[in-house]
């Protein structure tokens, strides 16, 4: 007992303090994930983008193999197979994004995909901090997955599941690896669950569409692109609240609201007090907890998975987005109705603002992508924190969950990011006015 209360308690602290702990840095508050995803950056230096570029083409090429050529080495490796066979839109999206991503880097190609506008804002201002946050991140979510502490956490929070979201109370967890890792942790968590029939219809795709979007070092990733690192923890813990708000009244509208509990799952409660619960199920789970070869082997696994396929296709994405948003009037057509508003609402720059409310539905950066280049911090504020609270954004969230068994389709997910981005926008703006001086 001894052994698995150690076994719980030392990583778990760990992962604790890495991820959720605020600390003082170079005079600004972050986390500690924060400090070590600027390590990596601060590693890589001069050769981040050259790395980034060459990873992209390496996951490139391996696609090709896998999925034209039929590379029998590929075929007959299950893990192999799974990230380089894949479907024509994700082997159009990698060759995109790599195309892309070449064309910046030897300046030879479209000026439009050369220019700092679209190319740097791209592969400077996100690929490579994504990258970076992907090492840091990946490599230490085991700490707090893989040793108790999910199942502590998640055991406690499960009656604010069960009253608030009427979810049991194991999709707490979920929600916790989306808070500490990435949202595509999170997804991946609930979609397995689905799988394995520990989750109904209505639960599941309710879980994926409003649980999988408030990771912390993704959160740092965004404010770094809009330029408001130092008003980090006031800007999340406004964050928070609108995705708590938007997680009770999303599941009560449609489409949510249609979707079957088709299989009557019944979620039974455990003897014993909630803590004592909480403290059992976290013990139980560190008694199979990894070895250290088996931490980072899962980790490098992870990373693995987010570097080939996930970075390439997001980048391709975002780089549609950002020639959409910035050099089309697509956008600024959908946001002419919400310049009023924030004119009203005494917002500066609202026309220059107003096309990245919708176009986070592409991609989770263009908000923050075109937050960067506001002068008002109360107006970036706003579109950061859409960044993260419309939550279903195309380059990632929105194509796993279509490539997934979810009975979601794409004009549910538009659905659901619309209703998020109205229940959003008034609760930022607020927050905006009252936590920036």
């Amino acid at each position: 007992m001894q052994k698995n209360t150690l076994r719980f308690l030392l990583p778990s602290l760990l992962g604790v303090l890495i991820f959720l702990i605020p600390i003082s840095w170079n005079g600004n508050l972050t986390i500690g994930i924060g400090v070590i995803t600027g390590w990596v950056k601060t590693l890589f230096g001069d050769n981040a983008l050259g790395i980034v570029v060459i990873l992209m083409s390496l996951a490139s090429s391996l696609t090709l193999l896998g999925t034209v050529v039929h590379a029998r080495w590929i075929h007959n490796h299950a893990r192999l197979r799974e990230l380089f066979d894949v479907s024509p839109v994700w082997l159009i999206l990698r060759l995109a994004g790599t195309a892309f991503g070449l064309v910046y880097f030897f300046q030879v190609g479209p000026e439009l995909l050369k220019s700092e506008e679209i190319g740097g804002a791209v592969y400077v201002g996100i690929a490579i901090n994504v990258l970076c946050v992907y090492i840091a991140a990946c490599l230490l979510l085991p700490l707090l997955t893989d040793f108790g502490f999910m199942e502590f956490a998640g055991t406690l929070a499960s009656p604010v599941f069960r009253r608030l979201f009427r979810l049991p109370g194991y999709s707490a967890i979920d929600a916790v690896a989306s808070i500490v890792g990435a949202s595509s942790i999170g997804l991946l968590i609930t979609i397995k669950q689905y799988e394995r029939g520990n989750y109904s219809i209505r639960e599941a795709c309710v879980i994926a569409t409003n649980f999988s979007i408030v990771s912390i070092p993704f959160s740092l990733v965004v404010v770094n692109v809009a330029g408001i690192e130092e008003h980090f923890l006031a800007w999340y813990g406004c964050v928070l609240l609108v995705c708590i708000v938007a997680a009770i009244i999303t599941p009560r509208l449609p489409p949510l609201k249609g979707k079957p509990d088709d299989q009557n799952l019944e979620h039974t409660r455990s003897d014993g007090s909630l803590l004592e619960q909480a403290w059992k199920k976290s013990l139980n789970r560190a008694q199979t907890a990894p070895s250290i070869f088996e931490f980072f082997e899962r980790g490098l696994r992870n990373l693995i998975f987010f570097v080939f396929s996930v970075l390439t296709p997001t980048m391709a994405l975002a780089t549609v987005a950002a020639v959409l948003t910035l050099h089309t009037p697509l956008f600024e057509w959908l946001g002419y109705p919400l310049v009023v508003l924030l004119e009203f609402a005494r917002f500066p720059e609202a026309a220059v603002a107003a096309p990245g409310v919708f176009s986070g539905f592409l991609d989770q950066f263009m908000p923050a992508l075109i937050a960067s280049g506001i002068e008002s911090q109360k107006t970036s504020f706003i579109l950061a924190g859409l960044s993260v609270c419309q939550l279903i954004f195309m380059s990632e969230v929105g194509v796993i969950i279509l490539r997934s068994s979810l009975p979601l389709g794409i004009v549910e997910l538009a659905a659901i990011f619309l209703l998020r981005t109205i229940i959003a926008l008034p609760i930022l703006m607020v927050g905006a006015h009252i936590l920036i001086v």
